[in-house]
C-alpha cells in the first residue's frame, strides 16, 4: 500500500494534464426518469441539448423521438425493443448502441452513442427511478451532403468502432454510479450501483449517507478536491481525476464525472455521479511521461554534448586557423566569451612561468576595462614559481564551483595571497564560480586561462571543466606548434638574410639583386647569389641553384657559397677551372658526409644520437668574371697544359655579337643564340666598337644569362661548350670558358630557373617569355627587375605557374666609373 501512494503521490500531477480516459473528452448525458409514470423528471445540460425541443416533464419515448434516437440500422428506437423500453420494465441495460440526432451550419449527421440505463433500486426518495447515461463514441470520418435520410452511415461508422464499442460495454458493465442530494448540506450519497461497491469495498449501507470524501486519503490532492467542491458548490459539471482508497486501504486513481441534476424549476436536486478506475492507464501514462522525460533529458543532454563539441571544433579550427600567437589567443577568447564564460582572461608565461603578456574579454562591453585592469594585476601578483605553480600547482585544471562561499575564498586564498584582491576580483565581475585550466604543450604550460560565470547562470559542472581541459589541451599543442612555427620561420628568414651577401658598392656597375622564397611556405631553400670584387678591379658574379627548398638545401646552399668565394678570391683563375676545384671540393664533402658518425674525418657523433643530415645536394651553378672597358690590360694567369682554360675562346661585340677568335676543337666560327626573331642568326662584324667590357662565363647545367644591348636587342649568352655537368656528380670532365666583348650601357641579367619554368611550357616557351619580358621592360636597372618580375613571377597564381624560389641578379655596365 505505501509504494501504491507513494506512486499516486508522484502521478498525481501527471494524471491531471491530458489524461484522457475510457469516456472520453465529451461530458455525459445523464436522465432521470421516473419508472411509475414513464417521463423524464430531471436531465443535465449535454441531455437538454440532444433533445432541445423537449419539456420536462416529458415521456421517455417523446424525449427519445426528440433527440432523434434510432438504432444503428437507422430505425426509430420506439418501434422496436429499444433499451428504453426496458428500462420502463425496470430492467437494467448495461449497454447498447445508438445514434442521435445532429444538426449544424455545415448539415445534418447522427452520433453514435452508448447508452446506459440503471434502475435506482433502494435509493431514498429515488426508488422508483432509473438512471439514464448516454457516452459519447469518437467517430473515425464524416458526413458529407446534406440531411441523412436514413441510419446505414451512421451503421458504418458504428461497425468501424466496433472492437471500440466492445471495449466501451465492457467498461461501461463495471462504471461506478452514485447519485448525491443536492439539497443537504453535506451534499450526502442516496445511492450507489453494486459496481460502486466492487470498486470501492463499501457496500450500500456504508456508503449511503455519507459524502464521497471518506474515499479521500493522505496523497489525494486537495488542490483536485478543492476544485471539485467549488464546481459542487456552483452547481457545475466537473471532471477530476483524484487519488482514492478502498475500504482495505488499496489506493487506485478514480475519474469522477459529476453532472448536476434540475427539475422543471431549474433547481439543482441531485449530482449524479461517474466512477471509473483508471490505476492503469494513469500509470501507464506516468511510464510514458517518465520515458519521455528520460528522452527529453537525453536529448537535452545530447543538445549540450553537441554544442560542447561544437565549440570545442569551432575553437581548436579558429585558433588553427591564425598565424599570429596574439590573434590565435584573441580568437579562442571571443569563442569562449559568453558561450562558456561571462568572462575570461589568457595569460602568457615565459619560460620561468612570469607573466609577459595577457588578453580578456568580458560579456558586457562597459565591463571591459575592469577585467582587463584585473587581469594586468596578476603579473605583479605572481609569487616565486611562476603562475603555474600558484595557480594549478601539479594538476593541469582547477573549479571553484562557489567563490563566494567559504570554502571557495579558502581555496582561492591558497593561491592569490592578496586578500584585497580577491574581494575587488568577487566583486567587481560579480563572479560566482570559476576554472582555471593550463594549456597545455608537448612538454610545459605557457598560457593559462581563467573563465568565470556570475550567478545570473548556472555554476560550473564537472561536464563544463572536462570541456575546459580538453580545450586547453587541443588548443595549447596548436599555440606551441604555432610558436615553434614563428621561431621555425623566425630562423629561416635569418639564416636566408646571412646567407645572401651585401652587395659591395661598384664605381663601373648599377646592381640590382632579388631573392623570392618559393610559394610553398618553405621560406629558405637553395637559390642564391654572390657578387665581390677582385682586388684588380674585376667582378666575380654566380648565380646558383641547389636542389631542394628546406633548411637542408639553404645549408648546403652556404657551404657551396662559402667554398665557391674562398677558391675565387684565393687562385684567381678562369671561371672554368673555379668549377672544377669546387666541384671537388662538394665530392670529398658528400664523401665525408656519407660515413657513419664519429668515422675518422666526420668528427664526434651527434649527443642526442641522431644521424647527422647529409648537406650534400646537387647544383647548378654559372659563375662569370667581368672586367670594366679599362681592363684591356688585365690578363688572368696562363693556364697550365690540361688545364680547362686552354679551351676558352673570345668572340667581340659590337652592335651583335659575332666570334672573332677561338680554339674551341670543332668550331665552325659561328656562335649560336636566341634573339627576338630567328632562334639563332649570325651577325656581322662592326668597325666602331667604342668601350666594351670583357665578361668570361662557364655554367655547371645553369640557365644562361641573358643580356639586353644598348639598341634593345636581347640575347642569351649560351654556347655550347661552356654548359657543363651539374656539381656534385662526382664527374672528372673537363669544364670550357665563354669570353665575351659587351658594349658599355649593356644590361646583364644571372637568374635561377624559378624565374622562367612554368610545368606547362612546351620547346623554348621559357627562354621566349623570359625575351620578351626583358625586352618590354623600362629603362633604369631597378624599374628592369621589378617590370621582369611582375610580368614573369606574377604568374605563380596562375594553373600551371611556377613555385620555385627565384633568384634575380642584373648588372648595368657602365662606360666609365660614376663618380658620384
Amino acid at each position: 500500500m505505501t509504494e501504491t501512494v507513494e506512486n499516486g503521490t508522484e502521478a498525481m500531477g501527471l494524471a491531471r494534464a491530458g489524461l484522457r480516459t475510457v469516456l472520453g473528452d465529451a461530458p455525459l448525458a445523464v436522465l432521470v426518469v421516473d419508472l411509475g409514470s414513464g417521463e423524464v423528471v430531471h436531465a443535465n445540460d449535454v441531455a437538454t441539448q440532444l433533445a432541445p425541443a423537449a419539456q420536462l416533464p416529458a415521456r421517455l419515448d417523446d424525449w427519445g423521438r426528440s433527440a432523434g434516437l434510432r438504432d444503428p440500422s437507422g430505425v426509430e428506437l420506439e418501434d422496436t425493443a429499444h433499451p428504453l423500453s426496458r428500462l420502463l420494465r425496470a430492467e437494467g441495460v448495461p449497454g447498447q448502441p445508438v445514434t442521435a440526432h445532429r444538426r449544424s451550419e455545415m448539415g445534418e449527421s447522427r452520433d453514435p452513442l452508448w447508452l446506459i440505463g440503471i434502475p435506482m433500486a433502494g435509493a431514498p426518495v429515488l426508488e422508483s427511478h432509473a438512471l439514464v447515461v448516454l457516452l459519447s463514441v469518437e467517430e473515425t470520418g464524416h458526413v458529407e451532403g446534406g440531411v441523412v435520410a436514413d441510419g446505414v452511415v451512421a451503421a458504418e461508422a458504428i461497425a468501424h468502432q466496433e472492437a471500440q464499442l466492445r471495449q466501451r460495454a465492457v467498461l461501461a458493465t463495471g462504471l461506478s454510479f452514485t447519485v448525491a442530494d443536492a439539497r443537504e448540506p453535506d451534499c450526502p450519497l442516496v445511492w450507489v450501483n453494486p459496481a460502486f461497491t466492487a470498486a470501492t469495498g463499501y457496500e450500500f449501507d456504508e456508503a449511503v449517507g455519507r459524502n464521497c470524501r471518506f474515499l479521500q486519503g493522505e496523497a489525494t490532492d486537495r488542490d483536485e478536491i478543492a476544485r471539485v467542491r467549488a464546481a459542487i458548490q456552483a452547481r457545475e459539471a466537473v471532471v477530476a481525476t483524484v487519488l482514492n482508497y478502498r475500504k482495505d486501504g488499496l489506493a487506485f486513481w478514480n475519474q469522477v464525472t459529476i453532472t448536476p441534476i434540475s427539475d422543471a424549476d431549474g433547481v439543482v436536486t441531485h449530482f449524479v455521479g461517474v466512477q471509473t478506475d483508471v490505476s492503469g492507464r494513469v500509470f501507464a501514462d506516468l511510464e510514458r511521461d517518465r520515458a519521455l522525460a528520460a528522452e527529453r533529458a537525453a536529448r537535452a543532454d545530447a543538445e549540450v554534448a553537441q554544442a560542447r563539441l561544437a565549440l570545442l571544433a569551432e575553437a581548436t579550427e579558429a585558433v588553427a586557423d591564425e598565424l599570429e600567437e596574439s590573434d590565435a589567443r584573441g580568437r579562442l577568447l571571443d569563442l569562449i566569451v559568453p558561450d562558456l564564460a561571462d568572462s575570461a582572461a589568457l595569460f602568457h608565461l615565459d619560460q620561468r612561468g612570469n607573466v609577459t603578456d595577457h588578453l580578456s574579454r568580458h560579456r558586457d562591453e562597459a565591463m571591459a576595462e575592469a577585467t582587463d585592469r584585473l587581469a594586468g594585476e596578476i603579473r605583479s601578483l605572481t609569487p616565486p614559481g611562476g603562475l603555474v605553480r600558484a595557480l594549478l600547482g601539479a594538476e593541469t585544471i582547477r573549479l571553484i564551483g562557489d567563490v563566494g562561499s567559504p570554502e571557495g575564498r579558502d581555496v582561492a586564498r591558497g593561491f592569490v595571497t592578496d586578500r584585497r584582491y580577491l574581494q575587488r576580483f568577487e566583486t567587481t565581475l560579480g563572479v560566482d564560480s570559476a576554472i582555471i585550466v593550463g594549456l597545455t604543450g608537448r612538454d610545459s604550460i605557457r598560457d593559462v586561462l581563467v573563465l568565470n560565470r556570475t550567478a545570473d547562470r548556472p555554476a560550473f559542472t564537472q561536464d563544463d571543466a572536462t570541456l575546459a581541459r580538453e580545450l586547453g589541451r587541443r588548443t595549447g599543442l596548436i599555440l606551441e606548434n604555432l610558436r615553434l612555427y614563428v621561431t621555425q620561420s623566425r630562423i629561416a628568414r635569418t639564416l636566408q638574410r646571412s646567407l645572401l651577401p651585401v652587395l659591395p658598392e661598384l664605381d663601373w656597375l648599377d646592381v640590382d639583386a632579388r631573392y623570392l622564397a618559393s610559394s610553398d611556405d618553405a621560406e629558405i631553400g637553395g637559390d642564391f647569389y654572390d657578387l665581390f670584387e677582385y682586388p684588380d678591379g674585376g667582378v666575380g658574379v654566380a648565380v646558383g641553384d641547389v636542389e631542394g627548398h628546406d633548411i637542408y638545401a639553404a645549408a648546403a646552399m652556404g657551404q657551396l657559397k662559402g667554398l665557391l668565394r674562398a677558391t675565387a678570391l684565393t687562385q684567381r683563375a678562369m671561371p672554368a677551372a673555379i668549377l672544377e676545384q669546387v666541384d671537388r671540393l662538394v665530392s670529398h664533402t658528400t664523401t665525408l658526409a656519407s660515413r657513419p658518425p664519429g668515422a675518422p674525418g666526420t668528427g664526434p657523433a651527434l649527443d642526442d644520437g641522431d644521424e647527422p643530415e647529409d648537406f650534400s645536394r646537387l647544383a647548378t651553378l654559372s659563375f662569370a668574371h667581368l672586367e670594366p672597358p679599362r681592363a684591356s690590360a688585365i690578363r688572368f694567369p696562363s693556364a697550365s697544359a690540361g688545364s680547362s682554360t686552354a679551351d676558352s675562346f673570345l668572340v667581340g661585340a659590337g652592335d651583335g655579337l659575332d666570334p672573332v677568335a677561338t680554339d674551341h676543337p670543332g668550331s665552325t666560327g659561328r656562335l649560336s643564340r636566341i634573339g627576338l626573331g630567328d632562334a639563332a642568326q649570325e651577325v656581322g662584324r662592326s668597325t666602331d666598337r667604342g668601350p666594351t667590357w670583357t665578361l668570361t662565363l662557364s655554367s655547371a647545367g645553369h640557365p644562361p644569362p641573358l643580356t639586353r644591348l644598348p639598341t634593345g636587342e636581347v640575347v642569351f649568352l649560351d654556347p655550347p661548350f661552356a654548359q657543363g655537368p651539374l656539381l656534385g656528380l662526382g664527374l672528372t670532365r673537363r669544364r670550357h670558358d665563354a669570353t665575351f666583348l659587351l658594349p658599355a650601357g649593356s644590361v646583364v641579367l644571372f637568374y635561377t630557373d624559378g624565374l622562367i619554368e612554368r610545368a606547362s611550357d612546351r620547346g623554348d616557351e621559357a627562354e621566349q617569355r623570359l625575351i620578351r619580358a626583358a625586352a618590354g621592360a623600362p629603362d633604369g636597372l631597378g624599374e628592369f627587375v621589378d617590370h621582369v618580375l611582375a610580368e614573369l613571377v606574377g604568374e605563380r597564381s596562375t594553373p600551371g605557374g611556377n613555385t620555385d624560389d627565384v633568384v634575380v641578379l642584373a648588372l648595368c655596365l657602365h662606360e666609365e666609373p660614376d663618380d658620384s
